[in-house]
């Protein structure tokens, strides 16, 4: 494996998951009909590293060719929404309602084009905006607070010195439009990256009150930065855990104190965010991103090691339905 495909392969395993303010649907409310405990993600060579949703519908995103398929409530057989190529290969994605876009972080794993934040729409499937993410940057993963846009740039892993992890924020005139926006670095702080290199802060997810957190990949660390009231980031804050976490990928709120993070190797665990306890949730196959929908979870099985270490994934790709507990 020569030098560019293996940093290649070190980039594939950007988050994510996507995080909005709170969960598409009611946490109370199930769609007619039960959807199927697995949904079937078409292609060899897919891996679904991201997936969100709007309304009942899911989203997977390939970090391989760039596509990303839909299921469609009721349906629930994966049908095209962006072709491959489009993006060279998409990381995180976020369905955003409010703008009727679907955000994708779009890479290049040769590092030869520069990452774009790109906006699709959710009614046409045209390209509705493009943000270059300046610096070298690569976009992992996507966050909604209020009507602004948050990714983590987990960094471009063929630079010497190592780039530092930053997290950037996209602010649009409009709220409801995802055009004429401005894309700047919100927090460079120095707890989103560890000196020994890799992938640094991967997926994002905001509480719904007043801060984000963030997971270094490489590290196994949760890190909390909390929004001034000018909405300014503070001094980022490493969460203690009661063990470390094994290449955390995707995360979400499962509620204000409970965070959901799929690590790679095989858990998808909730940790308190008050205490830092840890909890196994279910074990599946290399997951790599989750969305709450509803009264469920889905969870996307990327199989980002098997990728990063050239062996055959378990085919076919899966994402799996998995019940949300109650409240702690």
């Amino acid at each position: 494996m020569n030098k560019r495909v293996g940093a290649a392969l070190a980039v594939l395993s950007l988050g994510l998951a996507t995080v909005a303010a709170a969960p598409p649907v009611s946490a109370s409310l199930t769609p007619p009909g039960t959807p199927p405990a697995t949904l079937i993600v078409p292609g060899n060579n897919f891996h679904p590293e991201s997936v969100t949703a709007a309304g009942w519908d899911v989203y997977a995103a390939s970090i391989v060719t760039g596509a990303v398929v839909r299921f469609r409530q009721g349906v629930w057989t994966a049908e095209e929404f962006v072709p491959a190529g489009v993006n060279l290969g998409t990381a995180g994605i976020l369905a955003d309602r409010a703008r009727n876009v679907l955000w994708t972080c779009g890479i290049d794993l040769s590092f030869q084009t520069p990452t774009v934040l790109r906006a699709f729409s959710l009614t046409t499937r045209s390209i509705v905006a493009t943000y270059t993410v300046p610096d070298r940057g690569v976009c992992a993963d996507i966050a909604l607070v209020g009507a602004d846009v948050f990714i983590t740039d987990t960094v471009d892993p063929t630079q010497s010195p190592a780039l530092p992890g930053r997290i950037l924020k996209l602010t649009t005139p409009s709220p409801n439009s995802a055009v004429g926006g401005t894309l700047s670095v919100w927090s460079a702080d120095p707890a989103f990256s560890q000196p020994t290199g890799g992938l640094q802060i991967n997926g994002i997810a905001y509480d719904g009150r007043s801060s984000l957190y963030t997971t270094n990949y490489s590290g196994g660390r949760l890190v909390r930065v909390d929004i001034a009231a000018d909405g300014s980031a503070r001094p980022a804050v490493v969460v203690p855990v009661s063990r470390p976490l094994q290449n955390p990928d995707g995360i979400r709120m499962l509620d204000t104190n409970r965070l959901v993070v799929t690590e790679n190797a095989g858990p998808v665990t909730v940790i308190d965010v008050r205490t830092g306890a840890v909890t196994d949730y279910a074990t599946v196959d290399q997951p790599s991103s989750v969305v709450r929908v509803g009264d469920w979870l889905w969870v996307a099985e990327g199989q980002i090691l098997r990728l990063q270490t050239g062996q055959q994934p378990n085919l076919p790709f899966k994402i799996r339905r998995l019940p949300v507990e109650p409240t702690a």
